[in-house]
Parts: structure tokens; sequence; C-alpha cells
């Protein structure tokens, strides 16, 4: 018993001699004085300095951005000049309403699948795009003439066009053996193939010859 009330002594003595020393090491640093305490805060940069020129360099930014979607800027203005869709970016498709980035990228795709559009209309083909965002947005869009990428019918194979989104296997089939082995013009092609009016406006943008 008598042991242990000498070591809480012990302990107790060792933290009140810490705590003594740490007080004196304490009043020997230098003080600061209220007139020290204002020059330092002088001298710091300014919050609201700072903050302008940060607005200043996102304003700058944006003004660098505006060529770039000049043409939708205009459409919301009311201008009269229309987007290709051949030529829009995901990025600017997204800046009409309705269309986010997941349909952007969705259209994107299907116009690389097809080789380009041939018509405003083909919009309504791609899943998930809402037929009314479709209505609202015809007149401001556009196909320049001549933009789709041609499949030429010489070197077509099976897995190729069947993956076209607008042949499917049977319609496959019936292109590749109107065509045959080939030596037959455009015409005589369609003959053979006898296609609806529906499937042969769809289809003449994307089917061609070589020697075309």
């Amino acid at each position: 018993m008598g042991l242990g009330m000498c070591l809480v002594g012990a302990a107790l003595l060792s933290h009140l001699w810490r705590q003594v020393v740490w007080e004196r090491r304490l009043s020997n640093l230098p003080q600061a004085s209220t007139l020290d305490l204002m020059c330092w805060l002088e001298s710091q940069p300014s919050p609201t300095r700072t903050f302008k020129r940060r607005k200043d360099v996102t304003e700058h930014a944006k003004d660098r951005k505006e060529p770039r979607h000049a043409t939708l800027r205009n459409l919301e203005r009311g201008e009269t000049r229309s987007l290709n869709l051949n030529e829009a970016s995901a990025e600017d498709l997204t800046l009409l309403a309705g269309i986010g980035t997941v349909l952007s990228a969705r259209i994107v795709k299907f116009r690389s699948a097809l080789g380009g559009f041939s018509s405003v209309d083909q919009l309504y083909m791609v899943y998930g795009l809402d037929s009314s965002v479709v209505d609202m947005h015809r007149p401001s869009l556009h196909v320049a003439p001549g933009s789709p990428r041609p499949m030429c019918l010489d070197t077509l194979f099976f897995r190729t066009l069947v993956r076209h989104p607008l042949f499917d296997a049977d319609q496959t089939r019936r292109v590749l053996r109107a065509w045959g082995r080939g030596n037959v013009d455009v015409a005589t092609f369609w003959t053979r193939l006898r296609p609806s009016a529906e499937e042969q406006e769809a289809w003449t943008p994307y089917l061609t010859t070589c020697a075309s």
C-alpha cells in the first residue's frame, strides 16, 4: 500500500514538473502584438480579388467556347440556321431540349452504324428518343445532300450488311441474291430486288456500285 502511494506521488510530481517547464518555455516565446497581427493580415491576398480573377477566367473560357456552338445558340435565339445532323457532335446534341448525354451518345452511335443520316426522319429510329422530342426539333435540323456513306454492292458481304440498322437477315439475303455475281447495273438490281416503295426510298442512299 505504501509503495503504491509513493508511485502515485512520484507520477504526480513528474507531471507538475513538466507543466512548469512547458509554461516557462511559452513565456520565453516572442509575443505578437495587435499591430503585428494587423500587418500580417494586410500582407495576405484578398479573397475578393482572387474570386474576381477566377470569375474573369471563367468568363473568358465561355467566350472561347461560344463559336463552337454558335449554330445552336442561334437556334435558341429564333434564327433560321439549322443543325446538320451528320456534323453535330454528342456535345452539340445535348444542347437540344430533351436530349441528354445518354441520348446524344446513342444518336451519334446510330449515325455511325448507318454510315450517316439520309433524313431527319431517321431520328425516330433511335432507341429511347421520344417522337415528341424529334417533332419539336425537326424545324431546327437538316441533313446535307449526299451525306450518307453508301456501301459498295460489288464487295458487300452478308455479315457486313446484316449489321446495318436498315437491314435484317431476310432483307440482307434478298439484296445479295438480287445483286448475284454482279455485272449488272443498278436499275437491273432494283428490278430483281422488287422492294416496296418504302424500302427503296430508305435503301437507295446506302446501296451503290463501286463504279458509281
